[in-house]
């Protein structure tokens, strides 16, 4: 199958669609430590996640010091990097997020076919980059505080319903990160859905790092996503880090790979579709079915920041498109891939281009 001129063929019918997310937002200082030091413009990085751990280990019991070299100032959350992936394949978006409050902050340069409402000031996050991934450390002391009540005081239930309506997929993002979005995102299911009159829609969700909640918040979680069900046919979209902390919840015995657990988690929530995406493929659990796709591994990432944000815009790009799941898996880890090889979002015809090296090979 010839993955990429699909995805061309479809690509007029890709920049007609609409999507809205909310409602994170993050402000992100990306630092590397340094291993080791010649001079003042001479140094080596900690390469991998093993390697930096093994340094902070051994300091126990005798402390010490890691110099960081700061790389530069970004706009972070779930919610902007994935919207800004679709829009710079010309789809058009909508983000309402954590920007900047009252106004949107201009760090969060998104793309221009990206309307950015604001509802917060965003959290702060120090990035620690590896070759192999990432390390976040957040300080979330301001979005956390953001309630329903404030939602909706700031951007009126009228107001959501304008800006979800029109959506061919709407996307939640951030749940697991953030004390009051449990209730955010069960008030948008009870009281701005139902007011949602487009029928034909998709609802994408993407939980985040989920490991500093509890078992029973996460199984209300999936259970919450679950109904949403109702309105629209629903996918779920974790890393490998996730779908591990969902295999301790939900599973026994040793986690086994991404479609056992993919199983369990689409049965025990009633959400229609369930992705597993570690960095090297990518599975799918979908009514009707089960594929798991082999990755192309970038060797030498140039940003990993967004990464998995990137894998969303990519296999939403394909839900836009009306392919098949395996074909959206195959756009994911494309989009995905080249995102990381390059540190920045690419265009349609990049994507494109890029994804010739899936054609007949999967």
């Amino acid at each position: 199958m010839k993955y990429s001129q699909q995805f061309k063929d479809k690509k007029e019918l890709v920049q007609s669609k609409f999507v809205s997310a909310g409602f994170d937002g993050f402000i992100d200082y990306v630092v590397k430590p340094v291993k080791t030091r010649a001079d003042e413009s001479n140094c080596t990085y900690f390469p991998t996640i093993d390697t930096f751990g093994e340094k902070v280990t051994s300091l126990a019991g005798r402390s010490g010091n890691i110099e960081l070299v700061f790389e530069k100032t970004d706009f972070g959350g779930c919610g902007p990097h994935y919207i800004n992936g679709l829009a710079n394949m010309g789809v058009n978006c909508t983000c309402v997020g954590a920007l900047g409050y009252p106004e949107v902050n201009p760090i969060f340069d998104l793309h221009k076919n990206c309307k950015a409402v604001t509802v917060s000031e965003p959290g702060y996050s120090y990035l620690f980059e590896f070759d192999d991934g990432k390390i976040i450390m957040s300080n979330i002391k301001e979005i956390s505080q953001l309630t329903w009540n404030d939602l909706i005081e700031r951007v009126s239930v009228e107001q959501l319903v304008e800006y979800f309506e029109n959506a061919d997929i709407i996307t939640l993002v951030n749940w697991s990160y953030l004390v009051h979005f449990h209730k955010i995102y069960e008030n948008f299911l009870e009281v701005v859905m139902p007011k949602l009159k487009k029928k034909d829609r998709k609802i994408y969700i993407d939980i985040a790092d989920c490991a500093k909640r509890s078992p029973e918040e996460i199984k209300a979680a999936l259970k919450m996503f679950g109904r949403y069900s109702q309105y629209a046919p629903t996918y779920l979209g974790l890393n490998q880090s996730e779908a591990m902390v969902m295999h301790s919840v939900l599973c026994e015995g040793e986690y086994e790979g991404s479609l056992p657990v993919a199983r369990v988690i689409k049965e025990f929530s009633g959400i229609g579709t369930v992705i597993i995406h570690p960095v090297d493929s990518s599975a799918a659990v979908y009514d009707g079915g089960e594929v798991e796709v082999q990755g192309i591994l970038c060797e030498k990432p140039k940003k990993t920041t967004g990464g998995g944000d990137n894998f969303n815009s990519g296999f939403c790009a394909g839900l836009l498109a009306g392919l098949d799941i395996k074909s959206c898996l195959v756009s994911g880890m494309t989009t995905s891939y080249l995102y990381v090889k390059n540190g920045k979002c690419n265009s349609f015809d990049d994507i494109c281009k890029a994804m010739e090296m899936y054609d007949d090979r999967v």
